[in-house]
């Protein structure tokens, strides 16, 4: 229950929590109201997987949760490819964020946060929240490595606008015979899975060209096994070209300078160069640098402030973590109950990541489930990254009327339709099981 126990001038500090009561902060007037709240109060800052885990392990009845996040829905990003192709028109692929977080009993503040201490959070609206302990999953923002150009001539990957604007300059290319030549920036994953949606919907219109640049001299090498080989076989009869080995200099209107000179040619340019740090990171002081994570120990305690915990991409671990959804994920539910667990006082347990192998798809020709070690080829593997996706929202926002059961249902025809059948059809599994394979590192 809250009460205003009294009337403070703007420019007093925080008091004091007492053991009994709690304080909260609210502008009024020009002034500072304070209020009473016997509940511990938990400040989230993104509302993205890790964020959401967390704010699930927090009951509503036990805990005053408020999440931030500037954005209005969250969306399943490791499928985001797939507009690109026409497989998923990107709407599938997003849950109002206000309403998972309601019906969790929590607070919802769209908007962003902008500053941070070890007692409150101010929001760009204005507001402060203050809190007893935070989780800070701000994740990261599109990495451009100071290379001229790529916010004004290419298009990033990191949300479903993002790719539906890829997706409808394509669409634009494919109408006309003029040449339309495709370049995508970055062979690990994102940029192998970008070019393989491309390819699944454009590969034999003689009028696209495609080519993959990378400073290293494979693609996907960050993966176990040569992987490399085996995208460009699927390749080699369609018009692609691999620019490996030179870094990108600048990215202008025409195309892609590399550092060698050479210029790569680009109506359509797909930037998936990787993610830096958020800014909230530095400027709360929970990081050591600009382009630095904020740095935590293995119960994902900041090292700055012992009553801030920072998870997903934000976070950088003693053992790195590949910044993965599925990571993400676990950090966050993990972190929400560390979280539980400082408030009442008791031992914080320390996380120790279970494994799980990533599933990347290149497009229809083939799909690649890497494991620590080795990986596996096989185009039938496309149906678990589905799985993994319907399986993800349902757990994000289960059905509890009607309409979300029908959208639920709807969502399961089209994987049934577009994946699940045509993977599981007799027909492709007698044709592609003979040509699954297997790579060791």
């Amino acid at each position: 229950m809250l009460g205003v126990v009294e009337v403070l001038p703007q420019h007093t500090g925080i008091a004091a929590q007492s053991d009994l009561a709690r304080l909260s902060l609210k502008r009024s007037n020009g002034c500072i109201v304070r209020l009473i709240s016997s509940k511990p109060k938990v400040c989230i800052i993104g509302g993205g997987f890790a964020g959401l885990n967390a704010a699930q392990q927090l009951k509503s009845g036990d805990y005053d949760v408020t999440v931030v996040d500037p954005e209005p829905y969250v969306e399943w990003l490791p499928n985001v490819h797939e507009i690109i192709s026409g497989i998923k028109n990107g709407e599938e692929l997003r849950l109002d964020r206000r309403r998972i977080v309601q019906r969790l009993g929590h607070r919802f503040e769209q908007t962003c946060a902008t500053d941070l201490n070890a007692a409150a959070v101010t929001l760009a609206n204005g507001k402060i929240v203050s809190f007893d302990a935070c989780i800070v999953s701000t994740g990261g923002v599109a990495n451009y490595f100071g290379v001229e150009g790529v916010s004004a001539h290419a298009i990033g990957m990191k949300s479903v606008d993002d790719c539906q604007r890829i997706a409808k300059k394509l669409r634009m290319g494919s109408l006309g015979h003029k040449t339309t030549r495709v370049a995508v920036v970055g062979g690990g994953i994102e940029g192998v899975e970008a070019l393989g949606e491309a390819l699944r919907a454009y590969r034999y219109k003689p009028q696209f060209e495609f080519y993959m640049v990378d400073n290293h001299q494979k693609v996907l090498s960050g993966c176990a096994g040569n992987l490399d080989s085996q995208v460009k076989s699927h390749v080699r009869n369609f018009s692609v070209d691999f620019q490996l080995g030179s870094r990108v200099s600048e990215v202008h209107k025409e195309g892609i300078t590399l550092d060698n000179g050479k210029v790569v040619h680009s109506d359509v340019t797909i930037w998936s160069g990787g993610v830096a740090p958020s800014s909230l990171l530095y400027n709360a002081q929970l990081a050591d640098g600009p382009d630095q994570w904020g740095e935590v120990n293995y119960a994902f305690q900041s090292r700055h402030y012992d009553n801030v915990f920072v998870v997903g991409d934000a976070a950088k671990t003693p053992k790195p973590l590949s910044k993965q959804a599925f990571h993400a994920i676990d950090m966050g539910r993990f972190a929400g109950q560390n979280v539980a667990r400082y408030l009442s006082g008791r031992r914080l347990k320390k996380f120790e990541a279970s494994f799980k192998p990533q599933v990347v798809t290149f497009g229809d020709m083939d799909t690649f489930m890497v494991f620590d070690g080795f990986s596996v080829s096989s185009s039938v593997l496309g149906a678990a990254k589905e799985a993994v996706y319907t399986l993800g929202l349902l757990q994000l926002s289960p059905p509890d009327n009607p309409k979300d059961f029908m959208r639920s249902v709807d969502l399961l025809q089209k994987s049934l339709r577009k994946v699940y059948i045509p993977a599981v059809n007799p027909l492709n599994l007698v044709s592609k099981l003979p040509k699954a394979k297997f790579f060791r590192r």
